[in-house]
């Protein structure tokens, strides 16, 4: 499925695997289920087959371990990805100890 992507010139898929992400609406997170893919330049995360989230490693400001949920969040499997511009989004991994020192590489 990696082969469905639009990499950039000289973009390479390092990671993959299956997982969720948490949306933000209104006062409470949505989960979206899916894939990501982490390249040597940004985060993909792909739900169904739209492209729900591109995260190029140049805009991250901080990334750090939070927990993930509805209305209320007690789920441990949460990374926190702050962009320089101040948005913020959850990620939400197994192995999220892995994926967040992978990441932090990149930034």
């Amino acid at each position: 499925m990696a082969d469905a992507l639009e990499l950039h010139e000289g973009e390479v898929v390092e990671k993959e695997f299956k997982s969720d992400y948490w949306e933000k609406t209104l006062c409470f997170y949505s989960q979206k289920r899916g894939k990501y893919w982490l390249t040597n330049q940004r985060i993909i995360f792909r739900g169904g087959f739209a492209t729900i989230l591109e995260i190029p490693y140049a805009d991250i400001e901080s990334v750090q371990l939070c927990n993930v949920g509805g209305l209320v969040q007690i789920i441990p499997t949460g990374i926190k990805v702050t962009l320089k511009s101040g948005k913020s989004y959850k990620l939400s991994v197994t192995k999220r100890k892995e994926i967040l020192a992978f990441i932090q590489e990149k930034i």
